[in-house]
């Protein structure tokens, strides 16, 4: 204990202070006075007492999320919706640039089979109608099968024959369906990628064939001809679709047949109708070219696929 005033602390004196006049000492922890006893030594010390405390929190321990589980994919069948591969054996006599004929119930016809073919897979169809005064055979050649891309073609082409040097009319419609039937019981053709294409008079009747019967084909491809001539009704045609299927129409922008304005007017009322329509002016008059088949039309379709 320390004590003011020199006292000694080994004394008896200083552990108690008494005696009236006795000078104040100064302790530690407080403040003697005269007439009155110091703090005991080594008392313990008036201090302010803190609030009771909070415990401590507990220990919070992570536990690892499990991540929810990825599911699987389903694989995609690329043959979904082909049908059935055939098993007929078809007799077949090609030609040096490897066309041949084939007669279906409703007319002949002229087809190519590109040497990617090997029966292992369905493989797409594009169904051609040529225009007035040309053949199924000519056709066949530049327009669904052009000559510079029969190297590397991913597709089957056939030309419907029975209208050679004319006009299509309303009576030829029933031939396409029947083409079709028979170059798909020799080969493997995808049923769900079915195009159908045609040239002028064919396009008139590739519009009345695709749009009437569109639960049948994939798609529309059209050069230089008009969906304004292709029904008395060409709204109908539209409206009665079973689905909106793919359109691909080019014109050449000095057709003396097939208007430009016109043309473009049953483009809009296309697409007002909530088809699908890719189109191409192209400078030129009514003619066409296996570029204009091989290097826009045909790719066009390439993706296209039926509900």
């Amino acid at each position: 204990m320390q004590v003011a005033c020199g006292a000694d602390a080994s004394s008896p004196e200083s552990a108690a202070v008494t005696g009236e006049g006795t000078p104040s000492k100064e302790l530690a922890g407080g403040t003697a006075s005269a007439g009155s006893a110091g703090p005991t030594p080594n008392a313990p010390v008036a201090r302010e007492t803190p609030g009771t405390a909070s415990p401590p929190p507990a220990p919070t321990t992570s536990v690892p999320t499990t991540p929810p589980a990825t599911p699987t994919p389903v694989p995609v069948d690329p043959n979904a919706g082909a049908g059935p591969k055939p098993t007929a054996t078809c007799s077949i006599s090609k030609n040096g640039a490897g066309f041949f004929t084939r007669t279906s119930t409703g007319t002949s016809y002229v087809a190519y089979v590109p040497p990617s073919y090997d029966g292992t897979a369905p493989m797409r169809l594009i169904v051609g109608l040529h225009g007035c005064g040309d053949d199924a055979m000519n056709f066949a050649a530049w327009g669904v099968n052009p000559y510079d891309a029969r190297g590397t073609q991913e597709h089957i082409g056939i030309s419907i024959g029975g209208a050679d040097g004319r006009c299509w009319n309303a009576s030829d419609d029933a031939k396409v369906l029947a083409a079709v039937d028979d170059i798909s019981s020799c080969f493997w053709v995808h049923q769900k990628k079915v195009v159908i294409a045609g040239f002028s008079s064919g396009g008139e009747l590739a519009y009345r064939v695709g749009l009437s019967q569109a639960s049948r084909f994939a798609g529309i491809l059209i050069e230089d001809s008009g969906l304004y001539t292709a029904s008395s009704n060409p709204d109908a045609l539209l409206a009665n679709a079973s689905w909106k299927l793919g359109i691909a129409h080019l014109t050449h922008t000095s057709d003396p047949v097939f208007p430009l304005a016109q043309v473009k007017a049953d483009w809009v009322k296309t697409k007002a109708a909530g088809f699908p329509l890719s189109t191409s002016e192209t400078p030129g008059a009514h003619d066409g070219t296996s570029d204009d088949w091989g290097g826009w039309l045909i790719p066009q379709s390439a993706s296209w696929v039926a509900p």
